[in-house]
């Protein structure tokens, strides 16, 4: 796969809940309550534009959606934005893509004003990768809260200066 040919785009089409939905079920890591979740940020963005607080970057390789983030201004903060979802299609995970995303993904922040990005994930130990993954793109876990998602489930909350 050549990542030279992934383009990004920012808008939020009619069919991208559906896809983010697909997107993220292929993962294997989310619940059908966050499925939804994440289906319905994108319909939120589709029908209320900016207002609606979350912003989007879409990765396409040869036509096909193959990732994406979602992020937004933490409500009462002055710069720090949510990192509210990074997902890659499993068919196009272990290339990198992901990397590449959350790498637009800072650079549309900063674009924003943004002067950090806080991201929330599980301890399960399903997530070691997604864990791995924010610290070797230079995000420091700050905080972890016991059995925050069920027992023996924490949050684990990473943050990142830009």
């Amino acid at each position: 796969m050549n990542l030279q040919n992934i383009t990004y785009r920012t808008n939020v089409e009619a069919g991208d809940a559906k896809i983010i939905r697909d997107m993220v079920i292929s993962t294997g890591f989310f619940n059908e309550e966050e499925i939804d979740i994440a289906e319905d940020l994108a319909r939120q963005r589709f029908e209320e534009g900016s207002s609606s607080g979350y912003e989007f970057i879409f990765a396409e390789f040869e036509g096909r959606t193959i990732s994406y983030s979602c992020f937004g201004i933490i409500p009462g903060t002055q710069s720090s934005y949510d990192l509210y979802w990074i997902a890659t299609h499993n068919d196009f995970r272990g290339h990198g893509i992901g990397k590449l995303v959350l790498l637009e993904t800072e650079k549309a922040i900063k674009k924003l004003g943004g002067t950090g990005i806080y991201v929330e994930t599980a301890s399960r130990e399903q997530y070691i990768p997604t864990r791995a993954f924010y610290a070797n793109n230079n995000y420091i876990l700050k905080a972890q809260y016991e059995d925050y998602y069920s027992p023996g489930d924490d949050l684990c909350v990473f943050v990142k200066r830009i």
